[in-house]
């Protein structure tokens, strides 16, 4: 069965981590700390995205900053090691088949997609030897003692069978790369450290950093009180207060809604149209159906900010012998104009939240750099990456347009699937 090298290892170790079984090690140099010279980091920069290449390429801060996060990593991992959280059993098992992995992959990659890749018929005899056998049978235990949910699964022999032939490919690649020396070459060298850190450094902080790193109430509150601007919740409620005088006073609530609203409703007065259970975020949905035809809500926040709702409608319909209630409804929604329209929305205190927990990690991440022994160039230099060539065109005929970026969805109600459900924060 022929496979591309990072296909290959990329799918045997998604089915891995579904597991939950990965963690790595960082192994410093033997005879002192780990030092990165600026060599070293030019070979690291290499194998990032071609455009955070040309980044670092051309913008020396940037890589002064690339250094300072491979110096953080290092010195977390370096005090992981330090706290022997590379002593257990499993984790000695997870080691010797991370390194198999990065071996592997170096190897796939340089046999290039054209060349013969393993047999089935080698890894069959890869795992009649019981030692290897054992080392799968560990692999899924090990896998199963991490994670409940993956336990209570009973694997089927077709899936069991598909990662044996993934897993045996890696430990011969990795025999047959070490045949070669690929380990002892820089690169290669260099990428088994760093994801040794990552992950060694992730389950330390997450063990023994995490509780440090945490925003209190109390903190939150502070940070809030100092950055009186960053409080946009509140001063979105006090809006939309304000609007619902006026709107209960006997304003044109559609008319409202096109002065004040921050969504795609609000050129439309705020129409949602119909709807029924289900398809609105709950708050806003519970908000909704307790009024009646004419009525308008008192403040409703929901994950999207705060609204207004009147309800216009209601009816009732029969469709598969099952009778549903509708409504109908117009709304007024009060939000961050300047929230990052592709993430999830967050609240003024969730971004309180997080910028104080970003504050805290820098803060503790500073710490461990300044009792480490890593050291980590920053003047080194970067190549740009290749340019790659453009598609042709047809003479004479325009370049084709870029496609058109997605439909914003209201917050009460997506634009492009009107039957999904919003999920609560």
């Amino acid at each position: 069965m022929n496979s591309t090298s990072k296909a290959l290892i990329a799918g045997a170790i998604a089915i891995i981590f579904a597991g939950g079984l990965i963690f790595w090690q960082v192994k410093a140099r033997k005879g002192g700390p780990v030092e990165l010279s600026p060599e070293d980091m030019a070979l690291i920069a290499e194998d990032q995205s071609p455009q955070m290449r040309q980044r670092l390429a051309t913008d020396e801060t940037a890589r002064k900053d690339f250094a300072q996060d491979v110096r953080r990593l290092l010195a977390v991992a370096e005090e992981a090691q330090a706290h022997g959280v590379d002593k257990a059993d499993d984790m000695k098992r997870q080691l010797e088949f991370q390194r198999a992995s990065v071996i592997a992959q170096y190897y796939f990659e340089q046999q290039g997609e054209g060349n013969p890749d393993i047999t089935d018929q080698e890894v069959e005899e890869f795992f009649k030897q019981p030692d290897n056998q054992k080392k799968f049978d560990q692999i899924i235990a090990d896998a199963k003692a991490k994670d409940p949910s993956f336990a209570a699964q009973q694997i089927p022999q077709e899936q069991l069978d598909m990662l044996k032939q993934r897993l045996g490919r890696i430990y011969i690649a990795e025999k047959k790369g070490l045949e070669q020396g690929l380990d002892k070459k820089p690169a290669v060298r260099l990428q088994m450290m760093l994801q040794h850190a990552r992950v060694l450094a992730q389950k330390y902080a997450m063990d023994s950093l995490q509780q440090k790193m945490k925003a209190t109430d109390p903190e939150i509150d502070a940070y809030l009180a100092s950055h009186p601007e960053a409080d946009v919740d509140k001063k979105n409620r006090a809006k939309a207060e304000e609007v619902l005088k006026r709107a209960r006073a006997g304003e044109d609530f559609a008319k409202l809604a096109q002065e004040f609203g921050s969504d795609g409703t609000k050129e439309k007065g705020g129409d949602l149209g119909w709807f029924g259970h289900g398809q609105m975020d709950p708050d806003f949905e519970k908000a909704a159906y307790a009024l009646k035809p004419g009525e308008i809500s008192d403040v409703v926040q929901t994950r999207f900010g705060f609204h207004l709702i009147k309800l216009e409608e209601r009816k009732t319909e029969t469709k598969d012998g099952k009778t549903e209630e509708k409504v109908r409804a117009r709304h007024i929604l009060f939000s961050d104009a300047n929230s990052n329209p592709f993430g999830p929305p967050q609240t003024s205190r969730e971004k309180a939240r997080a910028a104080v927990e970003q504050e805290k990690a820098k803060k503790v991440l500073d710490e461990i750099v300044s009792r480490s022994h890593v050291k980590v160039a920053d003047n080194f230099q970067v190549k740009p990456p290749e340019q790659q060539p453009m598609p042709q065109g047809i003479p004479g005929m325009p370049p084709a347009p870029a496609p058109e970026p997605e439909p914003e969805a209201s917050p009460a109600k997506p634009a492009t699937k009107p039957s999904a459900k919003p999920q609560k924060q």
